[in-house]
């Protein structure tokens, strides 16, 4: 084969097996149902020790975001993710292994340095395949076919990791290092884009490459009214939705631990949690299509809606048949507002920043979005403790505190999104300038 046909195979291989590979590194699979429960019943944690670990690992990748950021970037994006993946293995070993507070912080901020290249480096390897092939456009449907298929796995992984946790509280830790393995032995079937685009370029090529290929600061990039906006944004975005699936366990352990439902039953209810992460992720393109970047609004009026809506339900009657059907899928439709959102955003970013830009600009994006989950997360465990695990008094004075500023900076983003968006895509045609 020449330069271009082995160009065009390589690519669209990676293209088809890319959904796949977004499934299995996307996060962890059967460890997040049931890990609060291993850290308090095996490895003896308090629960507050075991919610302060959740918040150490988003302050973590906060805190390391910019130094991995430049740290990984001269790493190629298909390593960058095999260390990654290495990374979390790590984190799997000490949780395992590890007996005291202080091991498992270790293990949240090694996790943390995995999370942080994942968040960066896994969009490169689709967008430059993408774009090696002339397939751009496809990006929304392809990471949302993959991301769909992580929370339809994680969804059955939910209910499998229930009952397995009975059994034996280890061996969803060791399932889950078993499929990392395979991973690793799967990403070998993927080549680097980068590496290949590079050796078809000519010594001219490569000497301009050389030349423009060092990426504006941060302070530069901040500069820019859309990134400010975006930021300011997700940041209070993803705080609100941070509680997505926190609020959803809250409230089936207390019908559990009332005797409403059965343990084996509250597996089967989380899942669909999960399942509607797939459904909003496959099929996000759908929003796009009917309202375009009018969907930022829809998703922040439903995330108010279910908020103020279970609030409201279970302080009038949180135990009925009619409440439970309410509350779940009012939860449901919050926790499927995430997925679309972020692949949006993602797809924002691609579109308004030069190449050269678009890892510290996914960066960026990471760290708002692990700031406002890291303080409105606490937020919420805040009010659950003053009123005391009160889950409709929670929702209905957090929403309240975080709604006005949540549309506020919708309608900032939106206003210069849409500008932004408009410089790219308008098209003026000639005749409407003769004058």
């Amino acid at each position: 084969m020449d330069d271009e046909q082995k160009k065009n195979y390589y690519m669209n291989r990676n293209i088809k097996l890319y959904p796949t590979y977004l499934a299995f590194t996307w996060d962890i699979f059967f460890v997040w149902t049931i890990i609060m429960l291993f850290y308090t019943n095996v490895k003896g944690l308090s629960y507050s020790q075991a919610v302060l670990l959740d918040s150490i690992l988003y302050v973590s990748a906060f805190i390391l975001s910019v130094p991995l950021t430049k740290l990984f970037s001269k790493v190629k994006p298909i390593l960058s993710m095999q260390i990654a993946v290495c990374c979390t293995m790590i984190f799997l070993i000490i949780v395992i292994f590890g007996n005291s507070f202080y091991e498992f912080v270790i293990a949240e901020i090694i996790f943390s340095i995995s999370m942080v290249v994942v968040n960066i480096k896994q969009s490169i390897i689709l967008s430059d395949s993408l774009h090696a092939v002339k397939r751009d456009k496809e990006f929304n449907r392809i990471y949302g076919s993959g991301l769909g298929i992580y929370y339809f796995l994680d969804a059955v992984g939910a209910i499998f990791a229930t009952y397995i946790y009975q059994f034996n509280p280890y061996l969803a830790f060791i399932l889950a290092f078993v499929i990392l393995i395979f991973v690793q032995l799967f990403s070998l079937l993927l080549k680097e884009p980068t590496k290949f685009q590079d050796s078809n370029l000519d010594l001219q090529q490569t000497q301009v490459k050389k030349k423009s290929v060092k990426p504006d600061s941060y302070k530069k990039i901040l500069l820019s009214g859309f990134i400010l906006s975006m930021l300011v944004y997700l940041f209070f975005f993803r705080g609100v939705v941070s509680i997505d699936s926190s609020m959803l366990r809250i409230y089936l352990q207390g019908l559990t631990d009332g005797g409403v439902i059965p343990v084996w039953l509250f597996g089967i209810l989380y899942s669909g949690y999960r399942i509607a992460n797939s459904l909003s992720s496959k099929y996000q393109f759908k929003y796009e299509l009917k309202f375009g970047v009018r969907s930022i609004v829809l998703f922040c009026a439903l995330a108010i809606l279910c908020l103020v809506g279970t609030g409201v339900v279970y302080l009038i009657n949180p135990s009925s048949i009619l409440s439970i059907v309410l509350i779940l899928i009012m939860s449901y439709i919050f926790a499927s507002l995430r997925p679309p959102n972020q692949i949006f955003m993602t797809k924002y970013l691609q579109v308004c920043l030069t190449k050269k830009n678009l890892e510290r600009g996914y960066n960026l994006k990471n760290m708002a979005e692990y700031l406002g989950y890291a303080s409105f997360s606490s937020l919420y465990a805040l009010l659950l403790s003053v009123f005391n695990d009160n889950f409709g008094y929670s929702n209905l004075v957090y929403i309240a505190i975080l709604a006005v500023p949540l549309i506020i900076s919708m309608i900032v983003f939106i206003k210069f999104l849409v500008k932004k968006y408009a410089s790219k895509y308008t098209i003026i045609k000639a005749e409407y300038t003769e004058d």
